[in-house]
């Protein structure tokens, strides 16, 4: 039997689902408490700070929801380039697909950046020690340049992950590839050896 969900993470839910229907700046605590089947009371005394503190601890959940899919996407590959090839693929399609970022219009995305901003240090330093630990296993199989140090590595891929889901610039992120020749010259170039011939 699956567990069921605790009232606080339907109230997150609930948020979650209220700013993909009508925007981060336009649902009300009477609405997530419709949606979560709460009372007003209960919410209040879960998120103590009102709607601001609901609205930035639903953002940070949503994200860390967003990078355990990615997570388990690529799990099942075997190498580096391919984990990489995934992980893009698949936060790229979950960006397109996502209900909130449609729903939020130029005055809201400051609001909403404003409110991420606070996990982006928790989120970069998930996926960059995620990449420390496959490139770790790549250097013992031999499979990097001798050079490479392996924290810069780390960072400079988290970056250019996160970078690309926000702005592909021109690749077709649906084509693996499109995404691989990515990957492969642009992400892992000054990383893995050259290719022989």
């Amino acid at each position: 039997m699956a567990e069921q969900k605790s009232s606080r993470e339907r109230v997150l839910a609930a948020a979650v689902r209220c700013a993909e229907r009508s925007g981060v700046k336009r649902f009300s605590m009477e609405d997530v408490a419709a949606v979560a089947g709460v009372s007003r009371t209960t919410i209040y005394r879960q998120f103590p700070g009102g709607r601001d503190q609901l609205v930035e601890e639903a953002a940070t959940w949503e994200v860390a929801r967003f990078w355990r899919r990615v997570g388990r996407a690529v799990t099942r590959e075997a190498t580096l380039e391919d984990r990489l090839v995934t992980g893009i693929m698949v936060g790229a399609d979950m960006i397109a697909r996502s209900r909130i970022i449609a729903t939020i219009d130029d005055r809201e995305v400051e609001e909403l950046a404003a409110v991420l901003r606070p996990s982006d240090r928790l989120v970069h330093g998930v996926i960059r020690s995620e990449l420390r630990r496959l490139l770790e296993v790549e250097s013992d199989a031999g499979g990097l340049r001798a050079e490479v140090d392996l924290d810069r590595a780390a960072d400079y891929l988290t970056r250019m992950t996160l970078s690309v889901l926000a702005s592909p610039a021109g690749t077709d992120l649906a084509d693996r590839e499109a995404t691989a020749h990515l990957v492969r010259t642009q992400f892992l170039g000054g990383i893995v050896p050259a290719a022989p011939g």
